[in-house]
């Protein structure tokens, strides 16, 4: 599987500041999944570097979030076997500018779903 190592150490980096250290210890978990390396925090896909085109990033934000941040430039609906995946979106160069503030929709989408356990 060939993904960017930079853009996911970026990734890595980024996580270990947003989140409590507890929770990127013990809950932040790395597997190769969709062609590419998927972060997985507390058991969910939250952020993935894809083998895809080499350094193209999907974040899992979720749909409703999905139709307000849409205008924003660099991001398009992940397509998968020519299917769209509603709630997860990729970034390319210009979306990765920002990355920051989708992780922290990725993380938000991720505190959302695992708290209704």
């Amino acid at each position: 599987m060939v993904y960017s190592q930079r853009l996911a150490q970026e990734v890595r980096s980024l996580l270990g500041q947003k989140l409590e250290p507890a929770v990127f210890e013990e809950e932040v978990t790395e597997k190769q999944m969709f062609g590419g390396l998927a972060f997985m925090i507390r058991g969910k896909m939250s952020v993935c570097i894809s083998g895809r085109a080499g350094v193209e990033v999907m974040v899992r934000i979720g749909k409703d979030l999905q139709q307000k941040v849409m205008p924003r430039q660099g991001v398009k609906v992940t397509v998968m076997k020519g299917r769209p995946y509603q709630g997860y979106l990729d970034l390319d160069y210009e979306g990765q500018k920002d990355l920051s503030y989708w992780l922290d929709l990725a993380l938000d989408y991720n505190n959302e779903l695992t708290s209704k356990k």
